[in-house]
């Protein structure tokens, strides 16, 4: 407000002017009146100021809540660690869950290998464990699918088993007592043998004309270029109800566990960083033929199946009842015994076979071309 108004002002509230002069000067006031009124900011300023002001509200908040997502995430993946791999060199969990995989498979799968599963910890105590399906044929392996399960503390969760072509059904091998009961007949099977070409390898499900030892099947198959992937054993359902199917065998090769494999040496490095040590780990020493060993191992990993019977359950291959305790019960009671046995090698070497008494019956499962060497 200039000095001029203030004059103008004070004569008008004193009644000093003239009409024309108030008229005048009611007129200046309204204009004075709208321009003291009239906002100091634009409304598109304001509009900005009350955006950046929003934009400040927001960063302050994620200032605040990253710090708190970043300790959270960092203490999920100390805690996930710590409950899966532990502190020290000892048999951790993460372990135990791939022995379950991998064993259950081995008592249940003549292909499976003694690989242990791939596993992968995750945030907030999950575990995903892999291992591959795959098939023998001579003496190459390749793989027919892969098993995944996941994992939330110890508890596991959907197995999920995707195969490369069609779900993958393996052959039955059955209790003797069936091959007359129920007139099986493998004449196809030999014909099919018959048919192969020379250059082709087998593999083939094999089943006795009557219940052997472990150390008869080793003698029976010791003169023949054939390799014997693994030895179905007879259960007491089997031996009661005469069962078609077996469900549960050991590979050509025991089943070691953590605790089996004795410390050979041990170096440590030091340096100014810190140290690091290695190890030189080995397993007993097996001669094939070693029956004992393998019936001491295969017993060994019932007993540790026997407490994860429900884990069991979901990964086994053989899609069969098999109650492990009855199962480890049974064979304790009774001994080891075989109704058949998986083997592969030159098909005319499997074809061979067709004239020994003690074959009950054969089928054969998958051929290749010749991939066939002497050892």
């Amino acid at each position: 407000m200039n000095d001029d108004f203030k004059k103008k002002l004070e004569r008008y509230d004193k009644n000093d002017m003239t009409s024309e002069e108030k008229v005048e000067f009611e007129k200046e006031m309204s204009a004075q009146e709208e321009q003291w009124m009239k906002p100091t900011l634009e409304k598109s300023k304001q509009r900005k100021i009350l955006r950046a002001s929003k934009w400040k509200a927001r960063i302050n908040t994620a200032l605040t809540v990253i710090p708190l997502l970043l300790v959270i995430l960092m203490v999920s993946s100390f805690s996930t660690n710590l409950y899966y791999y532990g502190f020290s060199d000892e048999y951790s969990r993460s372990q135990k869950l791939s022995d379950v995989i991998n064993f259950s498979l081995v008592i249940t799968d003549p292909y499976a290998n003694k690989y242990t599963a791939d596993t992968k910890v995750g945030m907030f105590l999950t575990m995903n464990a892999t291992k591959e399906l795959r098939k023998t044929v001579g003496k190459e392996s390749y793989p027919i699918g892969e098993m995944e399960v996941n994992f939330l503390f110890s508890k596991m969760g959907f197995v999920d088993k995707k195969f490369y072509g069609k779900d993958d059904q393996l052959p039955e091998i059955h209790h003797p007592s069936l091959l007359s009961e129920y007139e099986i007949d493998s004449s196809s099977e030999w014909d099919r043998l018959e048919m192969l070409p020379e250059g082709t390898v087998s593999t083939a499900f094999v089943t006795f004309d009557e219940v052997l030892p472990t150390e008869k099947v080793f003698e029976l198959f010791e003169a023949k270029d054939l390799d014997l992937l693994w030895f179905p054993v007879v259960l007491s359902i089997e031996a009661e109800d005469h069962y078609p199917t077996s469900n549960i065998g050991f590979p050509n090769y025991p089943i070691f566990h953590s605790d089996d494999w004795k410390l050979i040496s041990k170096t440590e490095e030091k340096s100014f960083l810190g140290s690091s040590s290695s190890e030189t780990r080995a397993a007993p020493n097996y001669v094939e033929g070693d029956t004992e060993m393998l019936h001491k191992y295969f017993k060994k990993t019932l007993r540790f199946l026997a407490d994860y019977q429900k884990e069991f359950d979901e990964i086994q291959q053989m899609h069969g009842d098999i109650q492990l305790k009855e199962s480890l019960s049974y064979l304790e009671d009774q001994g080891i015994s075989h109704h058949g046995v998986v083997i592969t090698g030159p098909t005319k070497e499997v074809l061979s076979l067709k004239e020994e008494e003690w074959i009950g019956s054969i089928q054969v499962d998958e051929v290749a071309l010749w991939n066939w060497s002497a050892e």
